[in-house]
Order: C-alpha cells, then sequence, then structure tokens
C-alpha cells in the first residue's frame, strides 16, 4: 500500500466512462483468465457457478481443511482471527477478481462475508493439476499470491503510522483495486475498517471526519466518497 504512485499503479486500468467503484459487478473465473477457448475448455472440470453468502455468514472456519481455493465474483471477503477475549482482527479483505486460499492445507483463519457475495469454490488438487500443465494457469496464481503476500507486509508496516495515514493508504488501496473511479463506493462497515486497520470504529469515524475538514474527501453519502487531494494521499502514505 505504501510508495504508490497514484499516476502509473499497476492495479487495474482505469475506464474513462467508470463513475462509481463497485463491488457489485461479477467478475468470470474464465474471463479473468482470458480468452483464449483452449484454456477454456481445460477449465470446464470446475466449476462454473459461485455459491452466495449473506453478509457475515461464514465461508470456511478456522482450522478446516483447506480443500478449496476461493475466487471472489462479486461483494466483498474478509480473512479475520477472534480472539478469546473477543477482539478481532482483520487480515486481509477480498474483492471480485481476486483469487486465495491456495498456499495454505489447513485455514490458519476464518473466511467470512462482508458483504452480499459469491465465491466460487475451486477444488484444490483438480487447479493445481491444471496449472503444472497450464502455463497462464500458473502464472495467475503467483501473480495472486504475490498481491496476496505485498500486501500482507504493507498491512504491518501500515500500523506503525498515525490513524489519518492508515485511513488515507486504505481508500487509497481500495480505490485503486475498484478501477481508480471517480467515486469510491466502500461496501465494507466501519466497524470492519477499524479491525483492519487496527483503530476503533470511534477513531476511524473521528478520523474521516477530519479528512473532510482539511478538503481530503467529501462525504456524498454514508458508504460513498470523493477523494479530493490525491496528491495529498499519496504525501500522507509515503
Amino acid at each position: 500500500m505504501t510508495n504508490i504512485d497514484l499516476d502509473k499503479a499497476p492495479f487495474v486500468a482505469p475506464k474513462p466512462e467508470k463513475i462509481f467503484g463497485t463491488v457489485d459487478t461479477t467478475v468470470d473465473f474464465l474471463e479473468a483468465l482470458g480468452n483464449d477457448k483452449t484454456l477454456k475448455r481445460t477449465l470446464s472440470a470446475l466449476p462454473q457457478v459461485p455459491m452466495r453468502f449473506y453478509r457475515d455468514n461464514v465461508i470456511a472456519y478456522e482450522g478446516d481443511a483447506a480443500e478449496h481455493i476461493f475466487f471472489v465474483a462479486r461483494g466483498v471477503v474478509r480473512s479475520c482471527k477472534i480472539f478469546k477475549h473477543g477482539a478481532r482482527n482483520i487480515v486481509a479483505f477480498y474483492l471480485p477478481g481476486d483469487l486465495f486460499g491456495w498456499t495454505d492445507l489447513q485455514h490458519s483463519l476464518s473466511i467470512e462475508a462482508a458483504t452480499d457475495t459469491e465465491v466460487l469454490f475451486l477444488k484444490r488438487n483438480v487447479l493445481l493439476s491444471i496449472a503444472s500443465r497450464e502455463s497462464r494457469v500458473a502464472s495467475f496464481l503467483l501473480a495472486a499470491t504475490t498481491n496476496e503476500l505485498g500486501r500482507a507486509q504493507d498491512h504491518i508496516l501500515l500500523m506503525s503510522k498515525s490513524a489519518k495515514c492508515r485511513l488515507a493508504t486504505f481508500f487509497t488501496d481500495l480505490w485503486l483495486r475498484l478501477g481508480k473511479a471517480e467515486y469510491l463506493d466502500v461496501p465494507m462497515s466501519y466497524q470492519d475498517i477499524a479491525d483492519h486497520v487496527g483503530l476503533t470504529i470511534e477513531t476511524v469515524s473521528r478520523t474521516i471526519s477530519d479528512m473532510e475538514r482539511s478538503k481530503m474527501v467529501t462525504r456524498v453519502s454514508t458508504r460513498r466518497l470523493l477523494l479530493q487531494n490525491r496528491l495529498a494521499f499519496g504525501h500522507m502514505m509515503n
């Protein structure tokens, strides 16, 4: 998340007609891998219909055998750890088009729906078998893992920053991952954001209000933001 060049970020390319960044647009797994017909035939053995989960439903429990790899088709999924004293730490959010869960043989975290979501369950041994023969699938898995590890490292470093820096980084990263639209629809709850960036929900709300007063953001509605001063965001994140 840190040291992001807002003009040269290697995420989803912006589309001029895109006004709202949203997680409600469904991403097809086969389309995400490309339009090659031969590859699509090879992947036809995999499930094509995602399962639907309502907000806060558990997708996989901590400690479960990781027999499947997950592909988010729509909505937001979170991975989290709930401690005995009741505190919760959200380690990562996964957005449409994200593939995750293939590096663990057992789930070390709970996987939950942060919004109403659709998730494709891909049999681990089948997908890895295909990846051993298809370089494009192997590259897709490698890219997914590299991105996830990079975000995890950035998240650890972020915990030493100020509240305003944490939120500026979170919103910028979300804006980039959703396609750099003019308006940012924040799909997850403020409590989820707080548990991800290591703040209380009161601090999150107060910091967003401070960002409004300093003209960094405009709160168009409860969950819709306009990131106004992106230069200030960039300076704050570095």
